[in-house]
């Protein structure tokens, strides 16, 4: 998805590309898209809001763009600045970094003026985040249309959110999220077994806290830690826990189906955590080193997710 899209810094746009256009590569993805989110999957929440607009109207005069839904930095850029000029002069100096290509596009305001310039840097914007790409929008929204996704999406606009990458953090996983998903599938009341795996719950919640309030680094400095484990740990989230334990680093609109749980094994010879992601499931070893009262079970937990890379990359 994205070698396929240039990123804005208001989401993702497609990338133009004539020879994807030609072989229906973009009818593909918008099939793809409308296959994970019936199937349940992680939402494709990454366009930019503007071409979300146009996938549910489709009609160009209702999207609403700014510059910063460019990818292009230098062109944003230049646009900001014809936008943001106070004077003839300014907007002069503004206008001869878009000589290159401003007289190729028929329709801009020519001249241009302090009066027209909004003018000019709206339908400038529209024209390359959506006009330019228009026949890959319009095949993302006939391969949307599988499933009947796309009608769907028009029919409920409030549904946008599986698309829009601006709704991203509205959807921001927190410690509290992750333990209501996690149930904890415990032994039976009263038995020494529940005992312990209680105190190991509530290590475990510890660290998803931590993770969450960026503590987990502080509470490993007494370790050696190797440069990639210390980085690891920085660019570390929960969504990297919930990904590990079902492929998913967000929570998706339909939920988990399975509901995911925790699962214990008692098993001296064994730390590190096992995911069945196909289950939800993810089951934690119980024993003296992950009960020890250090940092062994943090530790533990980082290398576990260091290793499932495949399944905990946000």
């Amino acid at each position: 998805m994205a070698y396929l899209n240039q990123e804005s810094p208001n989401g993702f746009v497609p990338r133009m590309h004539v020879s994807w256009v030609s072989s229906g590569l973009f009818h593909t993805i918008g099939q793809m898209m409308s296959t994970i989110l019936v199937q349940g999957g992680e939402p494709p929440a990454f366009l930019a809001r503007c071409v979300v607009d146009y996938i549910l109207t489709g009609d160009v005069m209702k999207v609403c763009v700014n510059t910063d839904d460019i990818s292009d930095t230098l062109l944003r850029e230049s646009l900001k600045k014809i936008e943001q000029s106070t004077d003839d002069s300014e907007l002069e100096e503004a206008l001869q970094l878009c000589d290159s290509w401003r007289f190729t596009v028929e329709g801009l305001p020519n001249p241009v003026t302090m009066t027209n310039r909004l003018q000019f840097v709206r339908i400038a914007t529209l024209y390359t985040v959506i006009l330019q790409r228009q026949s890959c929008l319009n095949q993302i929204m006939d391969g949307l249309a599988y499933y009947e996704v796309l009608q769907l999406l028009r029919k409920k606009p409030c549904m946008r959110s599986l698309l829009d990458g601006q709704s991203a953090d509205s959807g921001a996983i927190t410690a509290e999220s992750v333990i209501n998903l996690l149930k904890p599938s415990y032994s039976v009341l009263g038995s020494n077994r529940r005992q312990r795996e209680e105190i190991l719950v509530v290590k475990f919640r510890d660290i998803l806290h931590s993770i969450q309030d960026k503590e987990l680094g502080d509470r490993l400095k007494d370790r050696e830690l190797t440069e990639a484990e210390k980085d690891f740990v920085n660019a570390l989230r929960l969504g990297h826990i919930l990904a590990f334990a079902t492929g998913s680093s967000t929570i998706p609109a339909m939920g988990f189906n399975p509901n995911p749980k925790l699962s214990f094994s008692h098993d001296e010879a064994k730390v590190h955590p096992i995911a069945h992601t196909c289950a939800n499931e993810l089951q934690l070893f119980v024993n003296n080193r992950t009960l020890a009262n250090n940092d062994e079970f943090e530790y533990i937990i980082l290398a576990a997710l260091m290793n499932g890379a495949v399944f905990s990359t946000v």
